[in-house]
């Protein structure tokens, strides 16, 4: 049981796609959020055992936080600082759900 783990950080060009996602710690990813998260539209993704994903994309001093739900052909999503990317993801919880997260607003894609 753990998540598997996705990023994409222009400036030091690691990459892992979400098909290639490997498994990582929550403690792990924690630390390695805000390294992979350095500029504009890098991106960190995590996908749990039931295959639900909590992605975060860097926008400014701003992170865009949202979990796609393919099925509706969007995502809940809503923006958080980013000096609480690392605590929120270390204090994720076994599975993805949207009712642990308040304020998603739905955005189609």
């Amino acid at each position: 049981m753990g998540y598997r783990a996705f990023y994409c950080c222009y400036k030091t060009d690691e990459t892992l796609s979400a098909e290639e996602a490997c498994e990582m710690d929550l403690s792990v990813a924690a630390d390695r959020i805000l390294e992979l998260l350095q500029g504009d539209e890098d991106f960190f993704g995590l996908i749990d055992d039931h295959n639900n994903t909590l992605q975060f994309l860097r926008n400014g001093e701003t992170i865009w936080m949202e979990i796609p739900i393919p099925d509706k052909q969007g995502s809940y999503g809503k923006y958080i600082p980013l000096n609480e990317v690392s605590s929120l993801v270390a204090a994720l919880p076994a599975q993805i759900d949207l009712n642990d997260f308040s304020e998603m607003q739905f955005q189609p894609w």
